[in-house]
């Protein structure tokens, strides 16, 4: 059975209107996957769809059920919920933020190393590799440099590819 673990930026687009939902629901109802998240997810989504509501300038009634959405996902067991509160996963996500946000000059939070490195341990866990869900560019092309993450882990970003841009080349005499 393959496995499937979802950063809290992929799997809010299963509760907005998005066009990326649909893949998050075919993912999470196939039965041949396994679904999870970190437990910092379910303290996450209420500030991610609540960022959604104030751009989209939604109410509070809607953000309410999107929320109830997520809750009743939650409770039907939909996914399984993965701890981070070990000490392997706090290291590893401050070494990752150093790297990422430090050394490549990413922007990446805590939360999104915490929800990385609770993937990674779930990968060496089960002893194979896992597909890892996000929308965060930032988090996703830091993960592809880090050896690590990318034995244990298939990336998968959700949103269509942020090509760089190209410095204009000098004129031609």
């Amino acid at each position: 059975m393959a496995h499937c673990f979802f950063d809290t930026c992929a799997l809010k687009h299963r509760y907005i209107n998005s066009p990326y939902g649909a893949k998050i629901n075919r993912l999470i109802g196939n039965r041949r996957l396994t679904s999870y998240i970190a437990d910092l997810t379910i303290l996450e989504m209420p500030s991610a769809l609540g960022g959604y509501c104030r751009k989209e300038k939604l109410t509070v009634a809607y953000y309410d059920l999107m929320d109830r959405r997520f809750m009743e996902d939650v409770a039907k067991e939909r996914f399984i919920v993965r701890p981070t509160n070990n000490k392997l996963n706090v290291l590893r996500a401050r070494n990752l933020l150093r790297f990422g946000g430090v050394i490549r000059q990413r922007s990446m939070g805590s939360g999104d190393a915490l929800i990385a490195t609770c993937a990674l341990d779930l990968a060496h866990e089960l002893k194979e590799r896992i597909r890892f869900y996000t929308a965060d560019w930032g988090l996703y092309s830091t993960l592809r440099l880090v050896d690590a993450f990318t034995a244990a882990m298939d990336l998968q970003y959700l949103l269509p590819p942020r090509i760089p841009a190209v410095p204009p080349t000098a004129p031609h005499p």
